[in-house]
């Protein structure tokens, strides 16, 4: 992992329109990695966060936090974009699955695997 260089895309960037269902996109990488940069196109007005899981396991959902229930996941806000390390390593033999989610109306956003920061 080459966490101390400008983020290098490794391999096709992937959308994900969410809603309030869980739903799921597989991942390849052309290299070995394991980060992905994660964008919101999302009003940072108006916009929700996206919430998502990523795992090797095909069949992972996602679910929202809400208040007294907290659950796994990770977010991208409204308008950002982020590198998150993820807990394995994916490349073109080795899928991530990511399963994503919003709390309330639609949201997109946009998955791209590589290192860097």
């Amino acid at each position: 992992m080459a966490n101390n260089i400008a983020f290098q895309a490794m391999g096709k960037t992937y959308q994900a329109n969410a809603t309030t269902t869980s739903q799921r996109i597989t991942i390849t990488a052309d290299s070995p990695c394991n980060q992905v940069l994660v964008s919101s196109h999302e009003s940072q007005t108006n916009g929700k966060p996206i919430y998502f899981v990523v795992s090797a396991n095909s069949a992972v959902t996602c679910t929202a936090p809400t208040a007294g229930s907290p659950q796994y996941s990770m977010l991208v806000c409204p308008g950002n974009q982020i590198v998150y390390t993820v807990p394995q390593q994916f490349s073109a033999g080795t899928n991530m699955y990511i399963a994503f989610i919003t709390e309330s109306a639609t949201g997109e956003c946009y998955f791209t695997p590589g290192e860097g920061l």
